[in-house]
């Protein structure tokens, strides 16, 4: 099938060029490209195809859309991760785990139903202060004291205000675990390893004092780090952590072109001095999940300590997902055991993530080149997906993404890989550059 008059050595040269302007577009992210300029007059050198490298082919093969489909409405799954996920019982298995140069944030009281008539204006000044208030059973409803006043500052049912610590604030405060302790978290969104977790409401020392950033997110897969989010903002006003802009990072502190839920900054903050001690302490508590992918939350400590905050497994309950879509991919891969992590090393990582060796040419019926619909990828899977916005519904988006991934596969062994499609009757061709 002819998609132009113009010959295939004219879309490779495009192809070409439009890899080498996107160079120079990201030559301030210090992105490493799949086409760079050769020493040779005139020519153009593509990177050679390692063959340890995992190709993603299929929406499947993501850490996310796994979740959706296999971990969330699961009762075996929920019941066998409720305990990491328990606030108070994940303190207890860090503790057993000796993992060295880790400290867990202490305790300072615990209320459940049973006793939730204990609680106090009293007992709420007795605590020494700063402290956090939270259900050991979901995600929300925390609440600082600190210098007397009270403040809830995470998904509060009554109120963020920041107010003294008097009875009003205990009557809020009261409020708010009281529906949260009888609260069945699961019913939100399926996240059924909060079903089986016991309702309390635990009282934990706020470290935040100590701390020179927010937490900090190890993405761990098969027992292997992968990347990191940590906080890049500086906290103005009442912003909290959670509402502040992340970046993410490779394991030996390199920016990654990761986009997630929230907004990104400009520049990565300084490497932290308890850096390679967190990285250890990620590996060592990743060794507690060898098959699995989950977030080991870490706080990076102003004394030189580091303190486990929490491990997560279903962040923002899997409704989202990561961009480029091959960071999902590499975690599902990992966890699959389909990429060893040896070869899953931080240049890798920063490597395949910054290739953008997949590229799509979208032509109009004049066989010309439409910009907003032409870019490279770092995987099939990102490219194809580009074209789903020229299906009419759901079904011929899925044909065109399948299409799409039959002929990717065509070029995998390529240095660069072009699909070059024709909108006018949904037909494409794709062909593989080593040489131009």
């Amino acid at each position: 099938m002819v998609l132009s008059r113009r010959p295939n050595r004219v879309a490779s040269l495009r192809c070409i060029m439009m890899l080498l302007a996107g160079v120079i577009a990201n030559l301030q992210l210090q992105l490493m490209l799949a086409v760079q300029p050769s020493s040779g007059e005139g020519e153009v050198t593509l990177p050679r195809q390692n063959p340890d490298d995992w190709v993603m082919f299929s929406k499947d093969t993501a850490y996310f859309r796994e979740c959706v489909k296999h971990f969330k409405m699961n009762h075996t799954w929920g019941k066998i991760h409720a305990p990491f996920v328990d606030k108070v019982e994940a303190k207890e298995i860090v503790k057993r785990a000796r993992v060295t140069g880790l400290d867990v944030i202490p305790t300072l009281a615990l209320l459940d139903k049973k006793n939730i008539s204990q609680y106090s204006l009293e007992l709420m000044k007795s605590l020494k202060q700063p402290y956090i208030i939270k259900s050991t059973h979901m995600s929300g409803g925390v609440a600082r004291v600190f210098n007397n006043r009270y403040h809830c500052f995470k998904y509060c049912d009554y109120g963020t205000s920041e107010m003294p610590l008097g009875a009003k604030a205990f009557e809020v405060s009261k409020s708010q675990f009281t529906m949260d302790i009888g609260l069945d978290y699961s019913r939100n969104g399926g996240e059924l390893q909060y079903r089986y977790i016991k309702p309390q409401v635990i009282f934990e020392e706020d470290i935040r004092s100590r701390t020179a950033t927010d937490v900090t997110f190890w993405w761990v897969s098969g027992g292997h780090p992968v990347f990191v989010s940590q906080q890049c903002e500086q906290p103005a006003g009442n912003k909290q952590g959670f509402q502040m802009k992340r970046v993410f990072l490779s394991t030996d502190y390199v920016r990654l072109p990761i986009v997630f839920n929230r907004g990104v900054c400009g520049d990565a903050p300084p490497k932290p001095a308890s850096w390679e001690r967190q990285f250890q302490i990620a590996r060592a508590l990743g060794k507690l999940f060898p098959d699995e992918t989950v977030r080991v939350d870490l706080y990076d400590g102003k004394d030189g300590k580091v303190f486990f905050s929490e491990f997560t497994f279903t962040t923002a309950g899997c409704w989202r997902t990561f961009s480029p879509t091959l960071a999902d991919g590499l975690l599902w891969a990992l966890a699959h055991h389909e990429l060893p992590p040896a070869v899953a090393s931080p240049t890798y990582i920063q490597r395949v993530l910054a290739d953008r060796s997949w590229v799509l040419l979208s032509l109009d019926e004049e066989g010309f080149l439409i910009r907003n619909a032409s870019s490279g990828h770092p995987s099939p899977v990102d490219m194809c997906s580009t074209l789903e916005s020229f299906g009419s519904d759901n079904k011929s988006k899925q044909r065109l993404f399948d299409k799409c991934i039959s002929n990717a596969r065509d070029v995998k062994g390529s240095a660069l890989r072009c699909l070059v499609y024709r909108g006018t009757d949904q037909d494409m061709i794709s062909f593989g550059v080593d040489r131009a």
